[in-house]
């Protein structure tokens, strides 16, 4: 039984995992995604258009994106260049048939 759940742990660390979080500062959204082993993390967020804002990595594991805005937006990560969909508390169909996630403050 040990030996199984040793086995379970490493194969969940080993491909990452990943857990995302928000703040609210200053009138600014500060969301974090932990993403270990990334090389790239983007947020992607709504607007008149998608807009690509770049993660800056605040630790070895977590990424950061600060927004001038703390206002509802829709989203969803870039994580070395492949689409993340976090576990979010609201989610919202698209246009295109995709699911993303909802920032409501």
């Amino acid at each position: 039984m040990k030996k199984w759940a040793i086995t379970i742990l490493a194969a969940v660390f080993s491909v990452g995992c990943s857990a995302h979080y928000h703040t609210i500062r200053n009138g600014q959204a500060e969301v974090y995604l932990k993403a270990p082993g990334a090389q790239s993390v983007f947020l992607v967020v709504s607007g008149a258009v998608f807009e690509k804002v770049p993660a800056v990595r605040t630790q070895p594991d977590t990424w950061k994106v600060t927004l001038d805005r703390a206002y509802e937006f829709k989203y969803f990560y870039l994580v070395d260049g492949t689409v993340y969909l976090p576990d979010c508390l609201l989610k919202e169909r698209d246009d295109f048939g995709a699911d993303n996630c909802v920032f409501s403050p």
